[in-house]
């Protein structure tokens, strides 16, 4: 065994293993919240303006957020698809489930209401009546 051969220095030590416990841990949470904002991006639209609207529930049902851009194009989670697959993907959900699903429409104000009129044929042919808009507070 080694003797030391200097004395002991008296005083305080600073100990920074939980500062680096804690760093790893926010790391690991903003690594995480990024990756779901990355995975949730949306379409920029100019949402219409509505003077009353419902308040938010708060327990959320399974929800399908369906995007209009200007340039008439439809995306869900943020990958362009065409009326045929909104159809599939809407009467692929199980039957049993179907009561429950939200279909949320973001479009935009300015488009025609030709675009939407497809959409809403889309709910209603899988059977999905809970189909609210989103709009802006006037």
């Amino acid at each position: 065994m080694r003797i030391p051969t200097r004395p002991r220095q008296p005083g305080i030590r600073f100990n920074i293993t939980p500062l680096i416990d804690i760093v790893f841990l926010l790391v690991v949470f903003f690594l995480a919240a990024t990756h779901l904002t990355q995975n949730e991006k949306l379409e920029a639209v100019e949402l219409p303006e509505a003077s009353q609207h419902e308040r938010e529930p708060d327990e959320a049902p399974r929800r399908i957020i369906v995007t209009v851009t200007l340039d008439e194009k439809l995306y869900v989670r943020g990958n362009e698809i065409s009326p045929e697959e909104l159809d599939a993907r809407l009467l692929s959900i199980d039957e049993s489930k179907r009561n429950e699903t939200e279909v949320r429409i973001r479009g935009d104000r300015r488009i025609p209401y030709r675009i939407i009129e497809r959409v809403l044929i889309s709910c209603a042919r899988a059977g999905i009546s809970n189909v609210p808009f989103v709009v802006l507070n006037e």
